[in-house]
Formats: structure tokens, sequence, C-alpha cells
């Protein structure tokens, strides 16, 4: 399997001919490029997490919503119990509205220099698809510490964003914002 080369080589091993200044000025410039999208990235992931845990307290800890079950509320879904529904109900939506915010400032901002060939509502769609396994691993988590092991909702919540942030760099750098000179792997 070939691994994706992100950056340059270093210019002191390529040996290439054109001079060694102009081969550090290009892998330096290249170095800098992918150092800030990715500050960028970490930023607008902030935002979405700021997103998320203000929804998860909307949700699952604020009474603006009286509707929803109460807190420790058993409920049957397909082949297992979930120990706390109102809590999974409040993980998926502040999820979704974080993807949403980190959809906006990722297009906006984050990766606004890079390919636009999909439509914008398209991008969206790939772009919902692809996050999901970051909201699966931070609502999994999220509903199997809090109830289970009994970790605060908001400590959990953390972990679960922390874990899926890789997922979400991997797939937005190499399938949705990519470089106008880089191709999909051929696999």
């Amino acid at each position: 399997m070939r691994r994706p080369r992100l950056l340059p080589q270093s210019p002191i091993a390529s040996g290439e001919g054109y001079g060694r200044l102009a081969a550090w000025r290009d892998y330096v410039a290249a170095r800098a490029a992918a150092s800030s999208t990715f500050i960028k990235f970490s930023i607008v992931g902030t935002i979405g997490y700021l997103v998320n845990q203000f929804f998860l307290y909307l949700f699952y800890d604020s009474p603006a919503f009286p509707f929803l079950p109460d807190k420790g509320t058993d409920a049957h879904i397909i082949f297992f119990t979930d120990p706390d529904v109102r809590l999974l109900i409040a993980t998926v939506i502040a999820v979704e509205l974080a993807i949403l915010s980190n959809f906006l400032w990722h297009n906006l901002w984050t990766f606004s220099d890079r390919s636009r060939r999909l439509p914008m509502l398209l991008r969206l769609v790939v772009f919902n698809i692809t996050s999901i396994g970051s909201p699966i691993i931070s609502v999994t988590t999220v509903n199997v510490l809090t109830p289970n092991f009994g970790v605060n909702a908001y400590i959990a919540n953390t972990i679960g964003v922390a874990l899926g942030m890789t997922w979400n760099w991997m797939w937005n750098t190499r399938l949705i914002w990519r470089k106008g000179n880089e191709s999909p792997d051929p696999q």
C-alpha cells in the first residue's frame, strides 16, 4: 500500500539539482502551508467543540426542552437498551450541530484555497458522510463512559471529540478539500 505524501522530502536528502537554497525555500513553504492549515483546522475544531458542549448542555442539563425524556430514562433501541436516552438524544443533536458549524468554517476559512469541484450542498452531504466516524466515536464514548463508568458527560464528550479529530483531518484533507494537484489514492 502506497503511503500518501503530505509534505515534500527534506531538500538535504532529495539531491535535486536546482539548488539547495531553492529546495529549502520550497520545503519550508510547504511545511508552513500545511501547518497553517492544521492550525486553522484546530481552531475550527475548537469552535465545533464549544458548539457541541453548548448544545449538549442545552439539550441534556438545561430545562429548555421539557418534552425530552428525563435523565436516566431507559429506552430499548433495536438490539440494545440505552440507560439514558436523553443523553443519547442530546449527544446526537449536539454532534450534528457541531458538524454543520465545522463545515461552514472549513468551507469559508480553513480550506478556502482548496478545490471546490463539488457544489456546496453536495460537499455538505459528503462532509456529513465522511464525518460519520467522528460522531460515532463521540456519541459512543459519551454513552458508554457516562452511564457505565460514571464519567461526567462533558469530560466524556471531550474524550470523544479528541478521538474523532484524526478521522476528520484525514477525510477533510484527502477528500473534501483536497489540494488542486492531488488525486485520490488509487485503491
